[in-house]
């Protein structure tokens, strides 16, 4: 194999195959069980842990080409501080 050259395995960014399965299944059993309908009702029931999922996939990185992006991260303000989880971010648009 030459130094730095990629000459077998996958393709760079193809998802592994039980990566890409069990995603699929996940969206399957979702749709299943009453989709976007159904997750914002348990949302409003468990905010708590809905913003405990969310918080976790906002991207800790953000770049933009030619855009102006601007993010404000702060905590709910109708929420009280031992409803959170301590440093749960809230993104509000500005």
């Amino acid at each position: 194999m030459a130094r730095g050259q990629k000459t077998g395995g996958r393709q760079v960014g193809t998802p592994n195959k039980v990566t890409a399965i069990f995603k699929d299944a996940v969206r399957t059993v979702y749709e299943d069980i009453g989709g976007n309908k159904a997750f914002a009702e348990w949302a409003k029931e468990n905010p708590t842990e809905f913003y405990r999922i969310a918080a976790r996939l906002i991207p800790t990185e953000m770049s933009s080409q030619g855009t102006s992006i601007n993010v404000t991260v702060n905590r709910f303000p109708s929420q009280t501080e031992d409803t959170l989880l301590p440093d749960t971010p809230v993104i509000e648009h500005v």
